[in-house]
């Protein structure tokens, strides 16, 4: 097993707050030992106050989960954005539940904490009614085949049951789009299969053909009609994109071309924060020499590396004074018992 080290929280760097108090748990009884052995008994961290760090983590961790699902590059992501916030808006509610039970010596120490969840409320309300414009956030929901409307449906859905919010508002605005700009788009031409036709002269004197073709054009509904209201996918395991491949060229070529306008959007930066979070560890002080081209190319090649799985092998970081300190391991605990330590929390009615 390699060394671990505690982990800092870095205001810039995304969940490493989270980072921070989950190492901090797992290392507890390493953490409590270390301290009595050298001395540092002023520093001990009570029973009580490891129980707020698991409060903490407690608050953080759905907000870890929602955004290692939005920080992939490699897939659609924007049809899951909805359904992240509505989960953390029920989460804020069960931790508000929690809160509002404790008594005793945390009941101070959990009025501290209320300013934060109203502000942690106020910032998520606020980028949560940004979603309505523009429009993608509400298609890509719909043209989820596993999705579409279903999660509007829910009795906890914020955006109520009337209204452009509600899942006929979102719907028919979906729709509208749809029947103007992608409706009368010519999609890709489809082989035809040649059927034996008698002359025109012949069919045009046929007392049969002749009333056949007079009878009135039924009415028919447009793809998105059909797409609504036929069942949703349920199959696990099938990735977006290829659930559209199959639609695409089969029953909605025109509504395959709006998903693939929708699905085309990136629903975050985080491709972009990354490469420049690698540049920073690149670019430190003792390598401030460096030519940015070089940098370039650096960044460039641990990339080619990381998708080819090799690595560069053990790194290093030079610190001022010439000396070579290996960097802090950051690979989580292991999932069985990150699975496990949330469960027993979830289980538990006093969660301090």
């Amino acid at each position: 097993m390699k060394p671990l080290q505690l982990i800092f929280d870095v205001p810039t760097r995304w969940n490493s707050a989270y980072a921070m108090c989950e190492r901090g748990v797992y290392l507890r009884k390493a953490i409590d030992m270390y301290v009595i052995q050298q001395s540092y008994r002023h520093l001990q961290i009570s029973p009580q106050e490891w129980k707020r760090v698991e409060f903490i983590l407690d608050v953080l961790e759905p907000f870890k989960r929602c955004s290692d699902r939005m920080e992939g590059t490699k897939r659609p992501g924007i049809e899951k954005v909805f359904w992240i916030y509505e989960t953390l808006f029920n989460e804020l509610d069960r931790l508000e539940d929690v809160m509002e039970e404790s008594n005793g010596r945390d009941a101070e120490w959990i009025k501290e904490l209320q300013p934060a969840f109203e502000v942690m409320r106020t910032k998520l309300t606020k980028y949560y009614d940004k979603t309505a414009i523009p429009s993608v956030y509400g298609d890509g929901m719909i043209l989820a085949p596993r999705l579409k409307l279903y999660l509007t449906t829910r009795l906890e859905w914020s955006g109520g049951q009337m209204g452009e919010y509600s899942g006929a508002g979102y719907s028919a605005s979906c729709r509208k789009r749809y029947i103007e700009q992608y409706e009368k788009i010519a999609p890709q031409s489809q082989p035809m299969t040649t059927i034996w036709k008698r002359p025109y002269s012949a069919i045009d004197d046929d007392d049969f053909e002749q009333m056949v073709s007079s009878l009135p054009t039924d009415a028919t509904i447009n793809e998105y009609d059909g797409y609504i209201n036929a069942p949703r996918i349920i199959e696990k395991g099938v990735h977006l994109l290829d659930i559209w491949k199959t639609y695409t060229g089969a029953a909605y070529p025109h509504l395959g071309l709006m998903a693939r306008s929708v699905f085309a959007v990136s629903v975050t930066g985080a491709g972009v924060e990354r490469q420049f979070s690698k540049s920073g560890k690149v670019e430190i002080r003792s390598r401030a020499r460096i030519d940015p081209i070089t940098t370039t190319q650096i960044m460039m090649y641990s990339d080619m590396l990381k998708r080819k799985k090799r690595a560069l092998g053990m790194s290093q970081v030079v610190i001022g004074v010439g000396d070579y300190e290996t960097e802090a391991n950051e690979e989580e605990p292991p999932a069985e018992w990150r699975n496990d330590w949330f469960r027993s929390r979830k289980n538990k009615r006093n969660l301090m």
